[in-house]
């Protein structure tokens, strides 16, 4: 097997451990309203500082024991879960992307960040403006070797000016918030990584996979169908599907309809 293949497995690998480290912060501290930077890593009963080598992605929490170094507090396991699910998505996108560097760059944005996405979407309705509006950032400043700056630009404009657009027209309709800011954001982003044909092409998947999801949900569990649902987390399923097979559907669609 080719080396370059196995180092970018294992490269993307150890980045995704330390991703999901940072999410285990954002998950935290974004819907508490607290600062990403300050304070630094600490235990949340004593407030002690966390060592860096303490702080090593997976193996700090088994160093410790899964307790705190100071006052042997013990630490959730859900931390280094989270951790080892970043490693494995990591490792996912390196496979997926098949020895493109490029690729899989995009693919580790795109599956990695749904830790957060689902973790906060689904239980505050919020999306974070490190995912939103850095997936923007990111996706122009990685189109100088993938689509190009002008074709992601449109996306820009195009997903996150016409879902804007959309959740603006409903909002009118229904007299209340049909979508919040921060799918527009999202979606804007996904036209930032891949143009706006594969960007819609995961809204629509996103939308299909929110209906086959949340309405049976909600007739089996008897909720209000006029709450709010988070919607983020089924789009952000869908770009990585979208940006893997999104030309083969659109083949298909174009075969069929025209």
């Amino acid at each position: 097997m080719d080396i370059t293949v196995i180092f970018l497995w294992a490269l993307f690998a150890v980045l995704g451990a330390c991703f999901g480290s940072f999410f285990n912060v954002l998950i935290y501290r974004m819907p508490r309203n607290l600062s990403l930077v300050k304070p630094g890593s600490h235990c949340p009963n004593c407030k002690h500082k966390i060592a860096i080598w303490h702080n090593i992605p997976i193996l700090g929490w088994l160093i410790l024991g899964g307790r705190c170094a100071n006052c042997k507090e013990s630490i959730p396991i859900k931390y280094p879960i989270v951790e080892f699910l970043g490693m494995m998505l990591g490792f996912l996108s390196a496979v997926l992307a098949e020895g493109d560097l490029i690729k899989c760059i995009i693919l580790f944005w795109l599956i990695v960040t749904l830790i957060p996405i689902f973790a906060i979407d689904f239980k505050y309705l919020l999306l974070p403006d490190t995912i939103t509006i850095g997936g923007i950032v990111f996706g122009f400043a990685v189109s100088f070797w993938s689509i190009g700056w002008l074709n992601s630009l449109i996306g820009i404009a195009v997903c996150g000016g016409g879902l804007f657009l959309f959740s603006l027209i409903c909002s009118k309709i229904l007299k209340k918030e049909a979508m919040g800011f921060g799918d527009v954001k999202l979606f804007a982003g996904f036209g930032a990584i891949m143009g706006a044909e594969l960007a819609g092409t995961s809204l629509i998947i996103g939308a299909l996979l929110a209906l086959a999801v949340i309405v049976p949900y909600r007739l089996l569990t008897k909720k209000d169908m006029k709450s709010p649902l988070p919607f983020g987390p089924f789009l952000g399923l869908a770009a990585p599907i979208s940006y893997m097979l999104g030309n083969d559907i659109l083949d298909l669609l174009y075969f069929y309809l025209l």
